[in-house]
């Protein structure tokens, strides 16, 4: 388990990472910029959970509402990247308010699903402190998920340019506190510091 927690933290905490820094390299050009960007985590998030889900279930959690948590964040990054963001911000046109109804009714449903995924994380990463003292980067990528649902929804409200330097410092900060405790992870499985868990994988 120790190892494929260190592969997902280190997956999380580099795109985080990556996603944050790419936003901080440039002020995002719309809403739909930022929707898309938090979306592209999310998608990375639940295929992460999804490929853990197999060693997570072993702290008897059931594997399948594991596998359902990461196809809800997948399909929440999916849903995002189809919606018709630059319709919904762009230039005013005939049929756009229809448009903006329907479209921030998905996007608040998704990101509803996502907020209630983050407090599931939450609940995970309490089982695997249990057996792994000190272990917070389970934490660290719920916090960043339900952080990215909150700028996702203030798209509807809020120009681009201060959802920005709002999710770039916030990805950026979390990537670096997800690489630092999945480091810790690899320390603690070199030097067999976990008696339950040496040898193995």
């Amino acid at each position: 388990m120790l190892a494929r927690l260190w592969w997902a933290g280190l997956l999380r905490g580099s795109t985080a990472l990556a996603l944050g820094g790419y936003i901080v390299s440039q002020t995002p050009s719309s809403s739909a910029a930022v929707a898309r960007t938090s979306a592209a985590y999310w998608v990375v998030d639940g295929l992460v959970t999804m490929w853990a889900s197999a060693s997570i279930a072993t702290l008897t959690l059931n594997r399948l509402v594991l596998l359902l948590r990461g196809c809800l964040a997948v399909g929440a990054g999916l849903v995002i990247f189809g919606l018709p963001l630059g319709d919904v911000f762009g230039r005013w046109h005939p049929g756009q308010l229809l448009i903006l109804l329907s479209t921030a009714t998905l996007l608040l449903a998704v990101i509803a699903l996502q907020i209630v995924a983050g407090a599931f994380d939450m609940h995970i990463c309490l089982a695997i402190r249990r057996r792994i003292p000190g272990e917070w980067s389970v934490a660290l990528g719920a916090a960043l998920s339900v952080v990215l649902g909150v700028i996702v929804a203030a798209t509807l409200a809020a120009p681009p340019a201060l959802l920005g330097r709002t999710l770039g410092p916030s990805a950026m900060a979390a990537g670096f506190g997800i690489l630092t405790r999945t480091a810790r992870l690899r320390a603690d499985r070199e030097s067999s510091s976990l008696p339950a868990y040496s040898n193995k994988g």
